[in-house]
C-alpha cells in the first residue's frame, strides 16, 4: 500500500549509481518502518538540477535508520535509474499516479431550454454524473442514449437498449424492457410545474472497454405532475459491446427547461 507522510525531504548521503538499490539519506529521514507490501514514493532530483528527476519506491526501511531499499525508475521515469551525486535533493510527495487514483472533474453544464445534455465521456472507464433537470413539457420521462463516434450520432435502434427500474413513493412498482429504442430511467413522468423536477446520481460503467456492454446505473428522485414524490433505482444497458465516448441525457418530450449537471471521470486503475 502506498504510504504518505508529511514534510519529508533532504539530500543524498552518498552517490546513487544506476544499479544501486540502497538509498543513503545521510541522516534519519523520519519515515516510520516500511515493509512489503507497503512503500513510500520518493522523487530524487525533483528540480532537475543534476541528471534529472527519478521516482523511486522506498520498499524497506527501519525507523531511525539512515538507509533503505528502493526500486528504481518507477512511474515511467528512467529505468535503470539515473546516476545521482551525493548531495542531490530528494523529496517525498504526491506524483501524477496519486492524482490518477481520484475522480477527475470533467465538466459542469448549466442548461436552459436545451434539447439535450450531451456529455463527453471519452478516455474514462467509468463516469459519474450528478444533477437535476426540469422538463419543458409536463409529464416527460428521463432517457439516455450513447454514441461511439464522438457525439456525431447516438444509437437509437429499436433493440439498442434494455432497462429496468424499481420505484417507491405514493405508489410503488417495477418495470423493465429488454428491447427498447432509448434507455429509460425514470419510470414515472416528471412534472414541469413549480416545485416539480428530477434529480439524479448516475454511474456510467464500462464505457471505455470494447468487450463489455456499457451500463448506466442510477438513483433518481422524481416529483411528478401530480406533485407526488418517487425514488427510482434502476439501470440501462446498451446491447452492443463497444467503446462509447458520448452520453446524451434528454426527456422523452420537449426540452430541458432548466438544469445543471456535474461530470466526474474515473481513470482505469
Amino acid at each position: 500500500m502506498r504510504q504518505r507522510e508529511d514534510f519529508k525531504e533532504g539530500t543524498l548521503g552518498a552517490n546513487l549509481l544506476t544499479t544501486v538499490t540502497t538509498i543513503d539519506f545521510g541522516s534519519d529521514p523520519g519515515f516510520a518502518t516500511i515493509a512489503a507490501p507497503d512503500y513510500a514514493t520518493i522523487v530524487i532530483d525533483p528540480e532537475g538540477a543534476g541528471n534529472g528527476p527519478e521516482i523511486v519506491y522506498l520498499t524497506a526501511f527501519t525507523a531511525t535508520q539512515t538507509t533503505g531499499t528502493i526500486t528504481r525508475g518507477e512511474e515511467g521515469t528512467s529505468d535503470p535509474g539515473l546516476t545521482h551525486a551525493s548531495g542531490a535533493a530528494w523529496r517525498h510527495g504526491p506524483t501524477v499516479e496519486d492524482f490518477d487514483r481520484f475522480p477527475w472533474a470533467i465538466e459542469a453544464q448549466d442548461l436552459t431550454a436545451a434539447a439535450n445534455a450531451d456529455v463527453d465521456i471519452s478516455g474514462f472507464e467509468s463516469v459519474e454524473i450528478i444533477g437535476w433537470m426540469k422538463p419543458g413539457t409536463d409529464g416527460a420521462t428521463l432517457r439516455f442514449r450513447l454514441s461511439n463516434d464522438g457525439g456525431a450520432s447516438f444509437e437509437a435502434g429499436a433493440t439498442d437498449y434494455q432497462w429496468a427500474n424499481v420505484y417507491g413513493g405514493n405508489v410503488h412498482g417495477a418495470y423493465y424492457d429488454y428491447s427498447d429504442s432509448s434507455g429509460r430511467l425514470s419510470m414515472n413522468s416528471v412534472g414541469g410545474a413549480a416545485g416539480e423536477f428530477v434529480s439524479f446520481k448516475l454511474k456510467v460503467v464500462g464505457a471505455g472497454s470494447a468487450g463489455v456492454k456499457t451500463t448506466i446505473i442510477g438513483e433518481v428522485t422524481v416529483i411528478d405532475p401530480g406533485a407526488a414524490f418517487y425514488l427510482v433505482s434502476g439501470a440501462v444497458i446498451y446491447n452492443t459491446e463497444e467503446v462509447n465516448d458520448y452520453l446524451r441525457i434528454f426527456f422523452s418530450a420537449g426540452t430541458i427547461a432548466t438544469g445543471r449537471i456535474a461530470v466526474y471521470g474515473y481513470p482505469t486503475p
